[in-house]
Order: structure tokens, then C-alpha cells, then sequence
């Protein structure tokens, strides 16, 4: 008779077939109850789907004082696989991050990172929350979650003594440009390049400063996608940010008729700078009625 599937066992096999490396409570109930309806109950060795994640967390404090997980260091409640035959080498931040907080979005200078758009070596993370009810935990689909309640985020303050910078999005609020990237197997959501230049320019402060934005502009120029930064603005709905975008664009030879648009609608006004926090300067664009106000040899560099 062929030995039966134990929990241990098919958790390491599911971390391992999504290229993982650590292991929440909650992933664990969405690796149990997928293994439970694949799995025929003669086959494994246990009977039912753990009721609660605090069930599901006397499980695996149970594997790890027999050795089949171990806590990951520096991070509570998170485990990973013990057996020799695991993944090995150091964990990237962005998975355990996604662990804690699975509806979080990689944003602002962590993005620029994420999308090597950017040599800075940041000091701390930056994420965004959104307030969309249908978000579901990276990594998961909607039947994962059939009568289970969706878990809860932890919004911890660092990872591994790293602050974590989080940006909270107004009630009812998606974040915008946020995709799954699978650089490593498992999947990450960050926002797109686009998203993370224009973010840039509306708060170049949580993005290495705006030499560093417009480092950013220039390093992507040649791979912007047009259409979808036209979307993204439109969807922000904020005049000065289509005014600095415009302008941006032009100064890299991008040229298109809703760029045009912009410009025609484009005023003057007290926040019509291309560094909201920088004085005015004398140097302006007619064209996008933007002061120039910051130093922007960076486009051409």
C-alpha cells in the first residue's frame, strides 16, 4: 500500500510547484484545501480542511517542533520548509512581504527597483493599500477562498529591521497600474513601470528624489508604453499631472495627439510646477504653463 500524503508533505510540494520559499498561515488553508479536493481521502493522512488560520497555526508550530518547517528568522509567524531537498539561498523581501500583506502593491521607489528603472539602493519599502473589496490575496483566485473568510492583512512596520513606507489609498480606491510580476515563480504585485514614473512625478520625494525620476524617464524611453500612461493619467484625473507627464514625454521625443489635448488644456496656476514642494523658477514652458523650477539634465543624459 502506498504510503499516505501527510500536511507537511504536500505543503512543501505546493510552495515548491509556485516557486516559494515561505509559508504563511493562510497559504497554508489555500494549499490544504486545494491538496484536500485533489487528493482522495484515501490517499492522505489527514481527514479535513483546517477550520480557522488558528488552527492552521497549531499545525504548523506542530511541523516545526518536529522539524518539517522552521520559523523564518527575524519575521513572526512566517515558516519555511526544513528538508534539505527545499529551495536554499536568501529570501527576497517582496515574497515575505507578500505573505504578510497580500493585498499590498510594491509602489513608488521600491517599484523603480523592482523594474531596474533605478541604481538607488533604497533604505526602506514602499507599498500601497487599496480599498477595492475584490481584491484577493496575491497568489490566490476566488474559488480558493468558497466559504472561507479572506484573510487579514498584517501591516507590520519593517521586515528584517527595513522600515516599510505605506501609502493608504482614499475609501473605495484601487491602485492604479498595480500587475502581477513572476520574476522568481511566484507572483508580485507592483505597479507598472509607467505607473511608478508617473507616481514620480506627483511625490518624487518617496522616489529617490526627482533627478532620480527623471533618470528613471530617460533609462525607460525607449519601452514606454504610451497608451497605457495616457490611461494611467486619465484615470488619476489631476491637471498638473498631465502638464508634467506632457512635458516629460516631449522632452523625450514622444509625440501624440492627446498629448496635444493636455497641452491645450493645460493653465496656469499655483501648483503648476514640475516640483510641487520647489519654489517657482523663471524658467517656464509656455506650452504646458509649467515652471521648470528643478534642474532636469537628467532627460538628456
Amino acid at each position: 500500500m502506498a504510503t499516505k500524503l501527510t500536511i507537511a508533505r504536500v505543503l512543501e510540494e505546493g510552495l515548491a510547484l509556485e516557486g516559494r520559499r515561505v509559508l504563511s498561515p493562510w497559504r497554508a488553508g489555500v494549499l490544504l484545501r486545494r491538496a484536500t479536493q485533489r487528493i482522495p481521502p484515501e490517499h492522505r493522512r489527514w481527514e479535513r480542511v483546517p477550520s480557522s488560520e488558528g488552527e492552521i497555526e497549531r499545525i504548523l508550530r506542530r511541523l516545526a517542533g518536529q522539524g518539517e518547517l522552521r520559523p523564518l528568522e527575524g519575521v513572526v509567524g512566517l515558516y519555511v520548509v526544513a528538508s534539505p531537498f527545499a529551495q536554499q539561498g536568501p529570501i527576497a523581501e517582496d515574497e515575505i512581504l507578500m505573505e504578510l500583506h497580500p493585498y499590498a502593491t510594491l509602489s513608488h521607489l521600491s517599484a523603480l527597483v523592482f523594474h531596474g528603472l533605478t541604481d538607488l539602493l533604497p533604505h526602506e519599502f514602499h507599498a500601497t493599500i487599496g480599498t477595492n473589496q475584490d481584491e484577493l490575496p496575491v497568489g490566490t483566485d476566488a474559488g480558493d477562498w468558497d466559504g472561507v473568510s479572506l484573510t487579514r492583512a498584517r501591516p507590520v512596520r519593517e521586515i528584517r529591521g527595513v522600515p516599510i513606507r505605506w501609502h493608504r489609498l482614499s475609501r473605495g480606491s484601487g491602485v492604479t497600474g498595480a500587475s502581477l510580476y513572476q520574476p522568481r515563480g511566484y507572483p508580485v504585485r507592483v505597479t507598472d513601470p509607467e505607473m511608478s514614473l508617473l507616481d514620480g512625478l506627483l511625490h518624487p520625494e518617496w522616489c529617490g528624489g526627482f533627478e532620480n525620476v527623471l533618470q528613471g524617464w530617460q533609462r525607460a524611453s525607449d519601452t514606454l508604453d504610451v497608451d497605457r500612461i495616457v490611461d494611467h493619467v486619465e484615470l488619476c484625473d489631476m491637471a498638473i499631472l498631465r502638464q508634467r507627464a506632457g512635458w516629460v514625454l516631449e522632452q523625450l521625443g514622444i509625440t501624440d495627439s492627446r498629448l496635444d489635448a493636455w497641452a491645450t488644456r493645460a493653465v496656469r496656476g499655483g501648483s503648476s510646477r514640475l516640483v510641487g514642494s520647489a519654489p517657482f523658477a523663471a524658467r517656464f514652458s509656455e506650452r504646458w504653463k509649467l515652471s521648470l523650477n528643478a534642474p532636469t539634465a537628467a532627460l538628456e543624459s
